[in-house]
């Protein structure tokens, strides 16, 4: 509440995790990088780490619970997929709880967005700028 009494509602943040596919080579296939449905990239991830569970080295003061986060294939240079931030939990390590929305994921996985789209090349995990932000608003909303 505001010192007005009215509530206050915080804008959602959206958040890239860029992740490196060839970290997930044992179950990548042969033309992961080449193919234009990223389907079997994030397939592939899936299979080799819990997708719902991402340790962070950034961000973890600043996420919220609600947030959207977009999964980044930094080898590809392209979004994949997308979801909410459930949670951000310590452990030994930070960790973001991530619901992924599989419809939406699963349309974005057919026909990624690329980062010349969005034009911001994450390094590691980190709030969209906002050209990127508009961008993957815009996407969201056409993904509905």
């Amino acid at each position: 509440m505001t010192a007005t009494g009215s509530r206050e509602t915080r804008r959602v943040v959206d958040w890239l995790l860029p992740i490196d596919p060839a970290a997930h080579a044992e179950h990548l296939p042969a033309d992961w990088r080449t193919r234009r449905d990223a389907s079997a990239v994030w397939e592939a991830i899936g299979r080799s780490q819990p997708i719902g569970r991402w340790c962070l080295r950034s961000g973890y003061r600043t996420m919220r619970s609600g947030d959207r986060i977009w999964a980044y294939l930094s080898r590809r240079q392209e979004v994949c997929a997308v979801g909410a931030v459930r949670e951000v939990v310590e452990d030994t390590e930070w960790f973001v709880l991530i619901d992924w929305d599989e419809p939406r994921t699963a349309k974005l996985c057919r026909d990624p967005l690329p980062r010349a789209v969005f034009g911001q090349v994450p390094m590691s995990t980190c709030r969209a700028g906002v050209r990127a932000a508009s961008a993957l608003a815009e996407r969201f909303a056409a993904l509905g």
